[in-house]
């Protein structure tokens, strides 16, 4: 017991409560934010499947911080996630956890540092920790929707011609018994132009892209996802609330 007050008063001395003056401005740590909800729905006769709730910070650096909840109804499946992105959008670290049918799966965080990638994943099975080379252009795929507007910083995204595209895809689909697991692989994206998109949220000027067989609709210098569509599963997501958020 004696040793336990020595450590509080120790604590108590480091930190005096007096320390620092409470800041009554808005947050040194943010110069812009947002705030927005996607409704997953049936192309075919618009059924409601689920909804993703997100909000963006963006820093003085010009790094940016996504964090998202995605209730995935009709599959009974839930995803929570936080995404950081350099200025230029290269990730700097990604923390994803998901719920499936059958429970809890598992979480697996992704870090980045210059050519180095290094996913750790724990959860019902046994922890599992991998580090792979891996080239500047690269994009950590969550399957958290609104943060596929991330993907396209690499190469020269509105050339018009066909680029490559790297990516650490994170899947709950893995085997029973294990985690969440992250699988590197090649893929390629096109810009389709820029075009007029209305959704429930409102009309937005947006960029266009297809990614093998998604199309995307990305919107303002903070690459927000206004749309996207999956033809061939009957599959889209559309914006329906955006809102700046603004402190009090």
């Amino acid at each position: 017991m004696r040793l336990i007050l020595l450590l509080a008063f120790a604590w108590m001395v480091a930190w005096p409560a007096s320390a620092q003056e409470e800041n009554t401005g808005p947050n040194a740590n943010v110069v812009r934010e947002w705030a927005g909800t996607l409704r997953m729905q049936a192309i075919s006769d618009k059924r409601y499947r689920g909804v993703e709730e997100w909000r963006i910070f963006v820093h003085p650096d010009g790094s940016r911080t996504m964090m998202l909840s995605k209730d995935f109804v009709a599959f009974n499946a839930l995803q929570i996630m936080t995404k950081r992105v350099a200025a230029d959008f290269r990730p700097i670290d990604v923390y994803a956890a998901y719920w499936v049918r059958d429970g809890y799966r598992g979480s697996i965080r992704v870090a980045l540092d210059g050519d180095q990638l290094r996913a750790v994943s724990e959860g019902p099975g046994e922890p599992r920790a991998e580090t792979h080379t891996v080239p500047r252009e690269i994009a950590v795929i969550t399957h958290g929707e609104s943060m596929n507007g991330w993907y396209l910083w690499q190469g020269e995204p509105r050339s018009g011609e066909p680029q490559d595209l790297y990516e650490f895809n994170l899947s709950p689909a893995a085997p029973d018994g294990q985690n969440v697991r992250g699988i590197l692989r090649t893929g390629s994206f096109q810009y389709l132009g820029d075009d007029t998109v209305t959704v429930p949220a409102g009309t937005f000027e947006a960029e266009r892209y297809k990614i093998m067989n998604i199309e995307m609709w990305i919107t303002g210098e903070d690459r927000i996802l206004v749309k996207q569509v999956i033809a061939d599963e009957d599959k889209e997501y559309v914006l329906t609330k955006l809102e700046a958020v603004t402190p009090d």
